[in-house]
């Protein structure tokens, strides 16, 4: 194990890994309300294992000609928040290839999130301790034992990649893991919700002007795009908004979910929006809404034949569910396969390697259990 504390000992680091098209990586950080800080980077190209002191080299940006090649493979455990810094103190966009062994194993049997020690002993017999795991990585000077063992999650790395590799080609998963990975560090961005007087539970109890206040609201929020909603009131916000009907900024100002610099800015202009639509509604065109029920025995099944397809589908596929079928991909769907009471939203639902992976597993599972219909 080097210790690297000196911009010196980080060009020497340089060096070393220079050529390498495959680095073995981990972090430690600490975080609180302030932010997170990187305290350590242990790199390795496979044999030996350089702890970086991220608190002493405070400019890592060297590591570019290492870490930012075409080539250059990048593998870790569970290293989401781990790129993550080092993208941003690398001054990088984003890595080429990302090798998570976490997601390895995942898409290899039924387990998801595993620690690296439990994956150390599965895979290579391992028992590795995990003695300074709760330790404070800020203090200085960091005893030997300390940084040997933040030096030991990328020592076994190489190994546990190579094992997890026969894993994958045995299944023909050899690019899977690229792309599942690359998923795992930046979820797809899907286009903004639209929302509707459905997507309220409570806008059934809104008089003829609440309702069309909300209405215009609904119009408004609709036609923003991301970032501008991220600024807006919270979604949630708008059946308060509408039941109130603020005819100020100072009354916008008090209903929770309103961000206050907002209410300064823009308020004005959709508070005046908001009296002229309510001020418009005619009592006579009033269409008073349903409560929608709170649950339906057809949701019931419809779940129950969801958890049922997804747990045959992954065990034919030999793959973890929350990876194959993760929240934003179920949640997605389930309204769809209620109303039409047909497979095929699920089945469209399988995009890139779920495709490849998932495919006939699906196709095979929702033949052999028949979807609820009432």
């Amino acid at each position: 194990m080097h210790l690297v504390e000196t911009t010196k000992a980080l060009d020497e680091t340089v060096a070393s890994l220079a050529g390498a098209s495959r680095i073995f990586l981990d972090t430690e950080f600490e975080s609180s309300r302030q932010g997170t800080q990187l305290c350590l980077v242990q790199l390795s190209a496979g044999e030996e294992a350089y702890v970086i002191d991220a608190l002493r080299v405070r400019d890592l940006t060297p590591l570019r000609g290492v870490l930012g090649r075409d080539d250059c493979e990048w593998v870790f455990h569970a290293g989401a928040q781990d790129v993550q810094l080092l993208l941003e103190h690398l001054e990088l966009d984003a890595p080429p290839h990302l090798f998570d062994t976490q997601v390895a194993w995942a898409l290899t049997g039924p387990e998801y999130s595993v620690s690296l020690g439990y994956l150390l002993y599965r895979v290579l017999g391992l028992r590795a301790p995990k003695t300074y795991q709760a330790d404070d990585w800020k203090r200085r000077p960091l005893p030997r034992n300390q940084l040997e063992y933040a030096a030991a999650d990328v020592e076994h790395l190489p190994a546990l990649r190579a094992r997890l590799v026969a894993r994958l080609s045995e299944l023909g998963r050899e690019d899977a893991i690229y792309e599942a990975t690359r998923e795992l560090i930046w979820p797809p961005l899907e286009a903004p919700a639209q929302l509707g007087l459905s997507s309220f539970r409570n806008a059934w109890q809104l008089d003829e002007r609440s309702q069309a206040a909300l209405r215009h609201l609904l119009d408004w929020y609709n036609a923003l795009d991301g970032d501008q909603r991220q600024h807006a009131p919270d979604a949630k916000a708008l059946l308060s908004i509408a039941k109130r009907i603020p005819e100020s900024v100072e009354d916008l100002e008090r209903i929770k979910g309103v961000p206050r610099h907002f209410a300064r800015r823009n308020g004005q202009a959709l508070v005046s929006g908001i009296v002229r639509a309510s001020d418009g509604a005619v009592a006579a065109d009033f269409v008073p809404i349903e409560p929608p029920p709170y649950a339906t025995f057809a949701e019931l099944r419809m779940d129950a034949w969801l958890g049922v397809v997804r747990a045959e589908a992954c065990t034919g596929a030999r793959i973890a569910p929350e990876l194959a079928f993760p929240g934003r991909v179920t949640k997605r769907v389930r309204g769809d396969l209620v109303e039409q009471a047909d497979p095929q939203p699920l089945i469209d639902a399988l995009t890139g390697w779920r495709r490849d992976v998932l495919y006939d597993h699906v196709i095979a599972a929702c033949a052999r259990y028949r979807i609820p219909r009432d």
